[in-house]
């Protein structure tokens, strides 16, 4: 089994057999493109004791075409998302990159780990 040691805002953290779980949070598109949002959920993560909090670097142009044909149309039984292209929805869920930099401190700021997974 992997040890590793994290760099954390906080202090080191070993990651691994014997050691805490390292609790990561998901952003993701939850803040509904509200950046005030954004920062609830990180306060409320901390709030809840995460390790660190993850974001995701995409826009609609980087992860999908903006194409209707029927293999891009959303066939749900959420309302909010059924008949929507992916690409309408990727816009919608994207964190604005003008945003990470500042989502990274603010949680930081806080003692939180902050990181992206890049599409």
């Amino acid at each position: 089994m992997l040890d590793i040691t994290v760099n954390t805002p906080g202090g080191k953290r070993k990651i691994g057999p014997g050691n805490p779980v390292f609790i990561i949070a998901e952003i993701s598109g939850n803040h509904n493109q509200s950046y005030k949002r954004a920062l609830k959920i990180i306060d409320s993560a901390v709030e809840a004791g995460v390790d660190a909090v993850k974001l995701q670097t995409y826009t609609a142009d980087t992860i999908t075409l903006d194409c209707k044909n029927k293999y891009f149309q959303v066939k749900s039984s959420n309302p909010d998302w059924d008949g929507h292209t992916l690409y309408s929805l990727y816009q919608m869920a994207h964190t604005p990159w003008d945003w990470q930099p500042k989502l990274k401190k603010y949680a930081e700021d806080k003692g939180v780990l902050v990181f992206s997974t890049p599409f």
